[in-house]
């Protein structure tokens, strides 16, 4: 199963599958083929908060538009993330795109996203503050569409 984001042209291999410790709560509808639908989810956590609406949604494609805001002075950067899910356990992280400008900068981007393994039956957004290449603890929200 090959999977690719693209973003503004560059296609960029999507990490593999992982698993999340919390469990998440899905959408009540699936996704199909047959009915391309479209959707948001957002939310926001101490320094950073983003957006995703999707387009043309499908268990396997997805257009995107997003945004990430970063909060507060404090020297950290924010990132988000699409995540997504066939309707299993397993979980999977997108790449992240990260706002590197400072307090009251916002990153906007549109992409889309595709998988030939429906893992884009329910799909939503991780948004998380940054110190380096790692997530500051505590700092981090996910919501599903």
């Amino acid at each position: 199963m090959e999977t690719l984001f693209c973003l503004y042209g560059e296609h960029m291999e999507a990490p593999s599958v992982t698993s999340v410790a919390a469990a998440a709560i899905f959408a009540t509808a699936t996704v199909t083929d047959a009915s391309a639908a479209s959707g948001g989810a957002s939310c926001s956590t101490s320094g950073a908060s983003g957006s995703l609406t999707f387009t043309n949604w499908s268990d396997n494609y997805v257009d995107i538009s997003g945004w990430v805001k970063d909060t507060p002075a404090d020297g950290h950067h924010v990132a988000i993330e699409l995540i997504s899910s066939d309707g299993g356990e397993n979980l999977k992280d997108w790449t992240w795109h990260h706002e590197y400008d400072g307090n009251g900068s916002t990153l906007t981007f549109s992409t889309h996203a595709s998988s030939t393994g429906h893992w884009l039956r329910y799909a939503g957004v991780s948004v998380a503050v940054w110190e380096g290449d790692e997530i500051v603890g505590g700092h981090t929200c996910a919501d599903w569409a």
